[in-house]
């Protein structure tokens, strides 16, 4: 294998492996999300509840408390996963675009190469023309 070919496998699998670690980042982003949606849809489930009893009224504020909390916790998880989004992101960028100036370069050499094949295989030709031409040439003034 060529090391231009070993070039672009390598590229390939960086690509590749920033991709994953894309994925993987907006994998979390939505399960923070979905996190924060869950704590929503407690909160609510808890105010109708405390609104039933005088003793989830007087529950109710700590709990609110606890949830804003966490939902602060977790849109700073979320503000960081971005972060490392846009990042990753940009990586994901140079990756491509080394990959892709990669390929072209093999498929420029690849090019080269089959032209100085062709131009070898034809030179071969001609000397063997030049040559049986020079042989009946011999052949007829003799």
């Amino acid at each position: 294998m060529r090391s231009r070919d070993v070039l672009v496998r390598l590229h390939k699998f960086k690509v590749d492996d920033v991709q994953r670690r894309l994925k993987s980042l907006q994998d979390m982003r939505a399960d923070l999300g979905r996190k924060t949606q869950d704590l929503e849809v407690m909160m609510q489930d808890e105010q109708r509840r405390a609104s039933n009893s005088d003793l989830g009224r007087l529950a109710y504020p700590t709990f609110v408390r606890s949830v804003i909390a966490r939902r602060e916790n977790i849109q700073r998880s979320i503000d960081e996963v971005e972060r490392q989004i846009a990042t990753v992101q940009e990586e994901l960028e140079a990756a491509f675009r080394d990959l892709k100036k990669h390929e072209i370069e093999a498929g420029n050499a690849a090019l080269r190469e089959r032209a100085q094949e062709e131009r070898r295989a034809q030179s071969v030709a001609d000397e063997g023309a030049l040559t049986q031409h020079v042989h009946k040439a011999a052949d007829a003034g003799v």
